[in-house]
């Protein structure tokens, strides 16, 4: 069960110089995909996983957008919430090789699951596109808990570290944390993704740290892995992060170990550089040319 909102992702790219105030920029390619949690309800779609994606919908021509969209790649409609009112999700975003940036605008907060969903629900996994301390969300993973449903939570730029009251309390409820390296560094106050993930391995039994270029660092249950990403051509790096997530659920669901389930998650975040905003997903069936093994550190 994914639960996360969408984003109408509008791309530029070959920008001359990184926006600012004053400048005209003309941009040499652009494109629109849908974002954020669609990424990763597509790239379990496309890896044969059942995924019920809680996300919520308006009238609007975004939101109409979108579901066209889901429903053409197959994604299951039914978690989706639909509202007779605009739910506009929106964000521009400007496309480097080596990172990307974001002017975003949403217009309300999607609604949570509450505890009776999942009993009636029963997912094996939640996974959860941000992290929260606010009481709907602590609610949700406790019923989660109760229920044996492992909950996997992403990150998505918090602006709190290890010392907020509730933080290291909630990392505790946290079966599997899923921050980046700027994230990862800002919780811990650590300058080394090493460092970090060790520091946040302290509070949580499982932590993959994304690292872009660098692949992925992992610690579970008291063991370090680290996986390298492919050696790609990155086109654009919008998504990749949903996608690896994305892979990351699949491995536990359907992979033998933990090694091979990172193994999956870092195939997922980088073919997903590879195209417009993590379109270029693989599905189940390319997953053996790209297996390695992650190792352990």
């Amino acid at each position: 069960m994914v639960v996360g909102e969408y984003y109408f992702d509008l791309i530029f790219r070959g920008l001359p110089a990184i926006p600012k105030i004053g400048a005209d920029l003309w941009a040499k390619e652009f494109e629109w995909v849908p974002g954020a949690a669609f990424s990763t309800a597509l790239a379990l779609t496309r890896l044969g996983t059942h995924a019920g994606w809680w996300c919520a919908f308006g009238n609007d021509v975004f939101s109409r957008m979108i579901i066209d969209e889901a429903r053409r790649e197959g994604i299951d409609e039914g978690l989706f919430i639909h509202r007779q009112k605009p739910w506009r999700r929106i964000s521009s975003a400007f496309s480097f090789a080596h990172d990307r940036g974001f002017i975003s605008y949403k217009e309300d907060q999607d609604p949570s699951p509450t505890p009776a969903d999942l009993e009636r629900i029963r997912p094996r996994i939640l996974l959860l596109q941000g992290f929260s301390l606010d009481a709907e969300r602590t609610a949700l993973i406790a019923a989660a808990r109760e229920l044996g449903i492992k909950v996997c939570s992403d990150c998505q730029h918090i602006e709190m570290d290890l010392s907020a009251p509730g933080m290291v309390e909630t990392l505790r409820q946290i079966d599997v944390f899923l921050p980046n390296e700027t994230e990862a560094k800002a919780l811990t106050g650590e300058q080394d993704v090493e460092a970090a993930l060790k520091s946040l391995a302290r509070h949580c039994p499982t932590v993959v740290i994304k690292c872009g270029a660098d692949g992925a660092f992992a610690s579970d249950k008291g063991r370090l892995y680290h996986a390298p990403a492919l050696a790609v051509e990155v086109f654009d790096t919008t998504g990749a992060g949903d996608s690896f997530n994305a892979g990351f659920v699949y491995g536990l669901l359907h992979e033998p170990d933990f090694a091979s389930a990172l193994d999956v998650a870092v195939i997922c975040g980088s073919l997903a550089v590879t195209g417009y905003g993590g379109r270029n997903l693989p599905f189940h069936s390319d997953l053996n040319q790209y297996r390695r093994h992650s190792a352990a550190i």
